[in-house]
Protein backbone atom coordinates (compact mmCIF):
# COMPACT_ATOMS: atom_id res chain seq x y z
CA UNK A 1 0.00 0.00 0.00
CA UNK A 2 1.31 3.41 -1.01
CA UNK A 3 0.13 5.95 1.58
CA UNK A 4 0.06 9.72 1.35
CA UNK A 5 3.10 9.89 3.64
CA UNK A 6 4.93 7.54 1.25
CA UNK A 7 4.09 9.85 -1.64
CA UNK A 8 5.39 12.93 0.11
CA UNK A 9 8.50 11.10 1.30
CA UNK A 10 9.15 9.93 -2.25
CA UNK A 11 8.93 13.48 -3.58
CA UNK A 12 11.31 14.80 -0.90
CA UNK A 13 13.89 12.13 -1.65
CA UNK A 14 13.50 12.66 -5.40
CA UNK A 15 14.17 16.39 -5.02
CA UNK A 16 17.37 15.62 -3.09
CA UNK A 17 18.27 12.99 -5.70
CA UNK A 18 17.78 15.42 -8.60
CA UNK A 19 19.53 18.37 -7.03
CA UNK A 20 22.63 16.40 -5.98
CA UNK A 21 22.70 14.75 -9.42
CA UNK A 22 22.68 18.09 -11.23
CA UNK A 23 25.04 19.91 -8.85
CA UNK A 24 27.77 19.84 -11.52
CA UNK A 25 30.60 22.03 -10.29
CA UNK A 26 32.89 20.88 -13.10
CA UNK A 27 30.80 22.50 -15.85
CA UNK A 28 32.76 25.77 -16.17
CA UNK A 29 36.17 24.08 -16.53
CA UNK A 30 35.72 20.52 -17.83
CA UNK A 31 37.22 21.32 -21.25
CA UNK A 32 40.25 22.88 -19.59
CA UNK A 33 40.61 19.71 -17.52
CA UNK A 34 40.45 17.53 -20.62
CA UNK A 35 42.90 19.67 -22.58
CA UNK A 36 45.37 21.00 -20.00
CA UNK A 37 45.39 18.26 -17.34
CA UNK A 38 44.72 15.15 -19.43
CA UNK A 39 46.39 16.43 -22.60
CA UNK A 40 43.62 15.70 -25.11
CA UNK A 41 43.28 17.76 -28.30
CA UNK A 42 40.06 19.37 -29.49
CA UNK A 43 39.73 16.56 -32.04
CA UNK A 44 39.89 13.95 -29.30
CA UNK A 45 37.45 15.85 -27.07
CA UNK A 46 34.96 16.01 -29.95
CA UNK A 47 35.51 12.29 -30.62
CA UNK A 48 34.65 11.54 -26.99
CA UNK A 49 31.49 13.62 -27.30
CA UNK A 50 30.57 11.82 -30.54
CA UNK A 51 31.09 8.50 -28.78
CA UNK A 52 28.92 9.67 -25.88
CA UNK A 53 26.03 10.73 -28.11
CA UNK A 54 26.23 7.51 -30.14
CA UNK A 55 26.19 5.45 -26.94
CA UNK A 56 23.06 7.28 -25.76
CA UNK A 57 21.28 6.49 -29.04
CA UNK A 58 22.26 2.82 -28.89
CA UNK A 59 21.35 2.45 -25.21
CA UNK A 60 18.03 4.29 -25.30
CA UNK A 61 15.89 1.26 -26.18
CA UNK A 62 17.53 -1.39 -23.95
CA UNK A 63 17.66 0.87 -20.89
CA UNK A 64 14.02 1.82 -21.43
CA UNK A 65 13.12 -1.88 -21.49
CA UNK A 66 15.22 -2.37 -18.34
CA UNK A 67 13.26 0.34 -16.51
CA UNK A 68 9.98 -1.19 -17.67
CA UNK A 69 10.93 -4.67 -16.45
CA UNK A 70 12.65 -4.02 -13.11
CA UNK A 71 10.95 -0.75 -12.18
CA UNK A 72 11.85 2.91 -12.23
CA UNK A 73 13.47 3.06 -8.80
CA UNK A 74 15.98 0.35 -9.80
CA UNK A 75 16.66 2.21 -13.04
CA UNK A 76 17.40 5.35 -11.00
CA UNK A 77 19.59 3.40 -8.59
CA UNK A 78 21.57 1.81 -11.40
CA UNK A 79 21.83 5.16 -13.18
CA UNK A 80 23.07 6.99 -10.08
CA UNK A 81 25.67 4.30 -9.40
CA UNK A 82 26.80 4.36 -13.06
CA UNK A 83 27.29 8.12 -12.88
CA UNK A 84 29.21 7.75 -9.61
CA UNK A 85 31.58 5.31 -11.35
CA UNK A 86 31.86 7.57 -14.41
CA UNK A 87 32.77 10.66 -12.38
CA UNK A 88 35.24 8.72 -10.26
CA UNK A 89 37.02 7.31 -13.31
CA UNK A 90 36.97 10.65 -15.13
CA UNK A 91 38.37 12.52 -12.13
CA UNK A 92 41.11 9.95 -11.48
CA UNK A 93 43.46 11.92 -13.73
CA UNK A 94 44.39 8.98 -15.97
CA UNK A 95 44.51 10.05 -19.62
CA UNK A 96 44.40 6.63 -21.32
CA UNK A 97 41.94 6.64 -24.21
CA UNK A 98 40.27 3.39 -23.21
CA UNK A 99 39.91 4.53 -19.59
CA UNK A 100 38.09 7.76 -20.51
CA UNK A 101 35.96 5.88 -23.06
CA UNK A 102 34.78 3.44 -20.37
CA UNK A 103 34.04 6.35 -18.03
CA UNK A 104 31.93 8.11 -20.64
CA UNK A 105 30.19 4.82 -21.50
CA UNK A 106 29.10 4.61 -17.84
CA UNK A 107 28.01 8.23 -18.19
CA UNK A 108 25.82 7.39 -21.20
CA UNK A 109 24.32 4.41 -19.35
CA UNK A 110 23.45 6.71 -16.45
CA UNK A 111 21.86 9.31 -18.74
CA UNK A 112 19.63 6.80 -20.51
CA UNK A 113 18.64 4.98 -17.31
CA UNK A 114 17.65 8.14 -15.44
CA UNK A 115 16.02 10.25 -18.14
CA UNK A 116 12.40 9.24 -18.51
CA UNK A 117 12.36 6.93 -15.50
CA UNK A 118 12.62 9.89 -13.14
CA UNK A 119 9.70 11.83 -14.62
CA UNK A 120 7.62 8.64 -14.72
CA UNK A 121 8.31 7.95 -11.04
CA UNK A 122 7.28 11.50 -10.10
CA UNK A 123 4.05 11.23 -12.09
CA UNK A 124 3.06 7.86 -10.61
CA UNK A 125 3.90 9.12 -7.12
CA UNK A 126 1.60 12.11 -7.59
CA UNK A 127 -1.11 9.93 -9.13
CA UNK A 128 -1.00 7.58 -6.11
CA UNK A 129 -1.62 10.66 -3.95
CA UNK A 130 -4.54 11.73 -6.16
CA UNK A 131 -2.55 14.67 -7.56
CA UNK A 132 -1.62 13.45 -11.01
CA UNK A 133 -3.07 16.66 -12.46
CA UNK A 134 -0.29 18.61 -10.68
CA UNK A 135 2.49 16.76 -12.49
CA UNK A 136 3.47 19.67 -14.76
CA UNK A 137 3.51 22.18 -11.92
CA UNK A 138 5.48 19.91 -9.56
CA UNK A 139 8.01 18.93 -12.22
CA UNK A 140 8.45 22.61 -13.09
CA UNK A 141 9.21 23.45 -9.47
CA UNK A 142 11.71 20.62 -9.22
CA UNK A 143 13.37 21.75 -12.44
CA UNK A 144 13.60 25.29 -11.07
CA UNK A 145 15.25 24.03 -7.87
CA UNK A 146 17.63 21.89 -9.93
CA UNK A 147 18.54 24.85 -12.13
CA UNK A 148 19.14 27.02 -9.07
CA UNK A 149 21.47 24.32 -7.80
CA UNK A 150 23.32 24.26 -11.12
CA UNK A 151 23.81 28.03 -10.96
CA UNK A 152 25.23 27.80 -7.43
CA UNK A 153 27.35 24.79 -8.43
CA UNK A 154 28.83 26.69 -11.38
CA UNK A 155 29.89 29.60 -9.19
CA UNK A 156 31.43 27.25 -6.62
CA UNK A 157 33.09 25.21 -9.37
CA UNK A 158 34.87 28.24 -10.78
CA UNK A 159 36.23 29.02 -7.34
CA UNK A 160 37.32 25.41 -6.75
CA UNK A 161 39.08 25.27 -10.11
CA UNK A 162 41.57 27.80 -8.77
CA UNK A 163 43.00 24.86 -6.82
CA UNK A 164 42.99 22.51 -9.80
CA UNK A 165 40.58 21.52 -12.55
CA UNK A 166 40.11 18.07 -10.97
CA UNK A 167 38.80 19.46 -7.70
CA UNK A 168 35.20 20.20 -8.85
CA UNK A 169 34.97 16.74 -10.43
CA UNK A 170 36.15 14.99 -7.28
CA UNK A 171 33.79 17.01 -5.08
CA UNK A 172 30.85 16.16 -7.34
CA UNK A 173 31.88 12.50 -7.24
CA UNK A 174 31.68 12.59 -3.45
CA UNK A 175 28.27 14.25 -3.67
CA UNK A 176 27.08 11.51 -6.04
CA UNK A 177 27.56 9.01 -3.22
CA UNK A 178 24.65 10.81 -1.54
CA UNK A 179 22.74 10.65 -4.84
CA UNK A 180 23.06 6.86 -4.79
CA UNK A 181 21.85 6.83 -1.17
CA UNK A 182 18.86 9.03 -2.09
CA UNK A 183 18.00 6.69 -4.98
CA UNK A 184 17.83 3.76 -2.56
CA UNK A 185 15.39 5.71 -0.39
CA UNK A 186 12.90 5.99 -3.26
CA UNK A 187 9.95 3.63 -3.33
CA UNK A 188 8.23 2.23 -6.40
CA UNK A 189 4.72 3.71 -6.69
CA UNK A 190 1.92 1.62 -8.16
CA UNK A 191 1.88 1.82 -11.94
CA UNK A 192 -1.32 2.96 -13.62
CA UNK A 193 -0.44 1.37 -16.93
CA UNK A 194 2.42 -0.44 -18.53
CA UNK A 195 4.92 1.91 -20.13
CA UNK A 196 5.36 1.59 -23.87
CA UNK A 197 8.93 2.10 -25.00
CA UNK A 198 9.96 2.65 -28.58
CA UNK A 199 11.50 -0.47 -30.08
CA UNK A 200 14.26 -0.54 -32.65
CA UNK A 201 11.77 -1.83 -35.22
CA UNK A 202 9.28 0.96 -34.51
CA UNK A 203 11.98 3.63 -34.66
CA UNK A 204 13.32 2.30 -37.98
CA UNK A 205 9.81 2.09 -39.44
CA UNK A 206 8.91 5.61 -38.33
CA UNK A 207 12.20 7.01 -39.60
CA UNK A 208 11.77 5.49 -43.06
CA UNK A 209 8.17 6.69 -43.29
CA UNK A 210 8.87 10.24 -42.14
CA UNK A 211 11.98 10.79 -44.26
CA UNK A 212 10.23 9.42 -47.33
CA UNK A 213 6.97 11.30 -46.85
CA UNK A 214 7.90 14.65 -45.31
CA UNK A 215 10.34 17.10 -46.90
CA UNK A 216 9.94 19.51 -44.01
CA UNK A 217 10.82 16.83 -41.48
CA UNK A 218 14.15 16.37 -43.28
CA UNK A 219 14.76 20.11 -43.24
CA UNK A 220 14.05 20.30 -39.49
CA UNK A 221 16.52 17.48 -38.86
CA UNK A 222 19.21 19.25 -40.91
CA UNK A 223 18.52 22.52 -39.10
CA UNK A 224 18.69 20.83 -35.68
CA UNK A 225 21.97 19.11 -36.53
CA UNK A 226 23.68 22.30 -37.70
CA UNK A 227 22.49 24.38 -34.73
CA UNK A 228 23.65 21.66 -32.34
CA UNK A 229 27.10 21.60 -33.93
CA UNK A 230 27.41 25.37 -33.48
CA UNK A 231 26.22 25.16 -29.87
CA UNK A 232 28.63 22.36 -28.99
CA UNK A 233 31.46 24.33 -30.59
CA UNK A 234 30.54 27.31 -28.44
CA UNK A 235 30.51 25.26 -25.25
CA UNK A 236 33.73 23.35 -25.97
CA UNK A 237 35.82 26.22 -27.28
CA UNK A 238 34.61 29.02 -25.00
CA UNK A 239 36.61 27.97 -21.93
CA UNK A 240 40.10 27.87 -23.53
CA UNK A 241 39.28 30.94 -25.64
CA UNK A 242 38.20 33.03 -22.65
CA UNK A 243 41.19 31.93 -20.55
CA UNK A 244 43.57 32.74 -23.41
CA UNK A 245 42.14 36.28 -23.45
CA UNK A 246 42.80 36.75 -19.74
CA UNK A 247 39.41 35.81 -18.28
CA UNK A 248 39.96 34.82 -14.60
CA UNK A 249 39.36 31.13 -13.94
CA UNK A 250 37.40 31.96 -10.81
CA UNK A 251 34.99 34.08 -12.90
CA UNK A 252 34.33 31.24 -15.36
CA UNK A 253 31.81 29.90 -12.84
CA UNK A 254 29.92 33.20 -12.78
CA UNK A 255 29.91 33.32 -16.59
CA UNK A 256 28.70 29.72 -16.78
CA UNK A 257 25.93 30.41 -14.28
CA UNK A 258 24.77 33.28 -16.49
CA UNK A 259 24.84 30.99 -19.53
CA UNK A 260 22.62 28.46 -17.71
CA UNK A 261 20.05 31.16 -16.95
CA UNK A 262 20.17 32.44 -20.53
CA UNK A 263 19.71 28.89 -21.84
CA UNK A 264 16.62 28.57 -19.64
CA UNK A 265 15.05 31.80 -20.89
CA UNK A 266 15.71 31.06 -24.58
CA UNK A 267 13.17 28.21 -25.01
CA UNK A 268 10.44 30.23 -23.27
CA UNK A 269 10.99 33.24 -25.56
CA UNK A 270 11.34 31.23 -28.77
CA UNK A 271 8.28 29.09 -28.01
CA UNK A 272 6.29 32.28 -27.53
CA UNK A 273 7.62 33.59 -30.85
CA UNK A 274 6.66 30.32 -32.55
CA UNK A 275 3.08 30.58 -31.30
CA UNK A 276 2.85 34.18 -32.44
CA UNK A 277 4.78 34.22 -35.72
CA UNK A 278 4.97 30.58 -36.79
CA UNK A 279 7.68 27.92 -36.79
CA UNK A 280 9.42 28.97 -40.03
CA UNK A 281 9.89 32.62 -39.00
CA UNK A 282 11.04 31.61 -35.54
CA UNK A 283 13.65 29.22 -36.92
CA UNK A 284 14.81 31.97 -39.27
CA UNK A 285 15.17 34.29 -36.29
CA UNK A 286 17.14 31.60 -34.48
CA UNK A 287 19.50 31.18 -37.42
CA UNK A 288 19.94 34.95 -37.70
CA UNK A 289 20.73 35.28 -33.99
CA UNK A 290 23.16 32.38 -34.09
CA UNK A 291 24.87 33.80 -37.18
CA UNK A 292 25.24 37.22 -35.55
CA UNK A 293 26.74 35.60 -32.45
CA UNK A 294 29.26 33.59 -34.50
CA UNK A 295 30.40 36.68 -36.38
CA UNK A 296 30.67 38.55 -33.07
CA UNK A 297 32.90 35.80 -31.72
CA UNK A 298 35.25 36.40 -34.63
CA UNK A 299 35.27 40.20 -34.76
CA UNK A 300 34.69 41.54 -31.25
CA UNK A 301 37.87 42.37 -29.34
CA UNK A 302 39.01 40.90 -26.06
CA UNK A 303 36.56 39.80 -23.42
CA UNK A 304 33.62 41.50 -25.13
CA UNK A 305 33.11 38.08 -26.79
CA UNK A 306 31.28 37.10 -23.58
CA UNK A 307 28.21 38.83 -25.05
CA UNK A 308 27.98 36.80 -28.30
CA UNK A 309 28.59 33.59 -26.32
CA UNK A 310 25.48 34.34 -24.26
CA UNK A 311 23.50 35.36 -27.35
CA UNK A 312 24.44 32.10 -29.06
CA UNK A 313 23.23 30.05 -26.09
CA UNK A 314 19.96 31.98 -26.03
CA UNK A 315 19.09 31.22 -29.66
CA UNK A 316 20.64 27.75 -29.95
CA UNK A 317 18.86 26.48 -26.85
CA UNK A 318 15.73 28.43 -27.71
CA UNK A 319 15.03 26.81 -31.07
CA UNK A 320 15.29 23.24 -29.74
CA UNK A 321 11.67 22.94 -28.50
CA UNK A 322 10.48 24.71 -31.65
CA UNK A 323 12.07 22.10 -33.93
CA UNK A 324 10.67 19.29 -31.76
CA UNK A 325 7.21 20.86 -31.96
CA UNK A 326 7.48 21.04 -35.75
CA UNK A 327 8.54 17.40 -35.97
CA UNK A 328 5.63 16.32 -33.80
CA UNK A 329 3.19 18.23 -35.99
CA UNK A 330 4.53 16.59 -39.14
CA UNK A 331 4.51 13.06 -37.70
CA UNK A 332 1.58 10.67 -37.78
CA UNK A 333 -0.10 10.12 -34.39
CA UNK A 334 1.37 6.62 -34.15
CA UNK A 335 4.89 7.95 -34.75
CA UNK A 336 4.92 10.85 -32.29
CA UNK A 337 6.17 8.70 -29.42
CA UNK A 338 9.36 8.00 -31.38
CA UNK A 339 10.04 11.53 -32.64
CA UNK A 340 12.63 12.31 -29.95
CA UNK A 341 14.40 9.01 -30.64
CA UNK A 342 14.40 9.76 -34.37
CA UNK A 343 15.78 13.23 -33.72
CA UNK A 344 18.58 11.90 -31.49
CA UNK A 345 19.60 9.25 -34.01
CA UNK A 346 19.69 11.59 -36.97
CA UNK A 347 21.41 14.46 -35.17
CA UNK A 348 24.09 12.16 -33.76
CA UNK A 349 24.67 10.69 -37.23
CA UNK A 350 24.99 14.08 -38.91
CA UNK A 351 26.33 16.37 -36.17
CA UNK A 352 28.90 13.95 -34.75
CA UNK A 353 31.23 13.86 -37.77
CA UNK A 354 30.86 17.64 -38.16
CA UNK A 355 31.91 18.15 -34.54
CA UNK A 356 35.00 15.99 -35.02
CA UNK A 357 35.88 17.93 -38.19
CA UNK A 358 35.55 21.22 -36.33
CA UNK A 359 37.81 19.88 -33.57
CA UNK A 360 40.43 18.82 -36.12
CA UNK A 361 40.34 22.30 -37.62
CA UNK A 362 40.42 24.07 -34.22
CA UNK A 363 43.66 22.21 -33.48
CA UNK A 364 45.24 23.80 -36.55
CA UNK A 365 43.86 27.35 -36.79
CA UNK A 366 42.87 30.05 -34.28
CA UNK A 367 39.53 29.15 -32.71
CA UNK A 368 37.93 32.39 -33.87
CA UNK A 369 38.26 31.32 -37.51
CA UNK A 370 36.02 28.34 -36.82
CA UNK A 371 33.27 30.72 -35.73
CA UNK A 372 33.84 32.87 -38.83
CA UNK A 373 33.15 29.89 -41.08
CA UNK A 374 30.00 29.07 -39.12
CA UNK A 375 28.88 32.68 -39.39
CA UNK A 376 29.40 32.54 -43.16
CA UNK A 377 27.71 29.17 -43.75
CA UNK A 378 24.67 29.63 -41.53
CA UNK A 379 23.03 32.41 -43.64
CA UNK A 380 23.48 30.36 -46.81
CA UNK A 381 21.98 27.30 -45.21
CA UNK A 382 19.12 29.31 -43.68
CA UNK A 383 18.29 30.90 -47.03
CA UNK A 384 18.16 27.48 -48.67
CA UNK A 385 16.03 26.15 -45.81
CA UNK A 386 13.54 29.02 -46.16
CA UNK A 387 13.30 28.48 -49.93
CA UNK A 388 12.85 24.72 -49.55
CA UNK A 389 10.30 25.18 -46.75
CA UNK A 390 8.06 27.34 -48.95
CA UNK A 391 8.53 25.04 -51.93
CA UNK A 392 7.14 22.02 -50.05
CA UNK A 393 4.03 23.11 -48.14
CA UNK A 394 2.68 20.48 -45.77
CA UNK A 395 -0.16 20.49 -43.24
CA UNK A 396 1.11 21.16 -39.72
CA UNK A 397 -1.87 20.88 -37.37
CA UNK A 398 -1.60 22.68 -34.07
CA UNK A 399 -4.03 20.49 -32.16
CA UNK A 400 -1.52 17.74 -31.41
CA UNK A 401 -0.07 16.61 -28.13
CA UNK A 402 3.54 17.68 -28.45
CA UNK A 403 6.01 15.39 -26.72
CA UNK A 404 8.20 17.70 -24.59
CA UNK A 405 11.97 17.26 -24.60
CA UNK A 406 13.27 15.52 -21.50
CA UNK A 407 16.30 17.37 -20.11
CA UNK A 408 19.37 15.19 -20.32
CA UNK A 409 21.01 14.24 -17.14
CA UNK A 410 23.70 16.72 -16.66
CA UNK A 411 24.60 14.07 -19.04
CA UNK A 412 26.02 15.35 -22.21
CA UNK A 413 29.44 16.74 -21.26
CA UNK A 414 29.18 19.43 -23.89
CA UNK A 415 25.54 20.35 -23.36
CA UNK A 416 25.00 19.51 -19.75
CA UNK A 417 22.58 22.35 -19.22
CA UNK A 418 20.26 20.97 -21.84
Amino acid sequence: MFSRDDCRRNLRWYILFRMSLDFMMWGPTWVLYMRDDLGFSFTEIMLFDFFFQTAIVLLEVPTGMFADIVGRRWALRAGAFSLFLAMGMWGAGWNAWWWISIAWAFWAIAATLINGADASLVYETLRADGRGYEFGKVLGRISSLSMLGMVVASVLGGWMAEYGYRVPILVHTALLAFTVFAAFRLREPPRAERLVHATVRNIARSLRALLKRSHRFRYLLAYSALIQVVEIMAVVYQQPLLVSLGFPIKQLGVFYAGAILIAAVGPIAMTWASDRFGIARTLGLGALGTTTACLGLFWLPGLTIVIPFLVLRFFADGVRPVTIEGMNRLADPDDRATVLSLRSICISSVAGPMEVLSGWWADRVPIRRVYLVCGALLPLFSAWLGWAWKRHPEPMPKDVKVVPPVPRLGGDPSLHSE
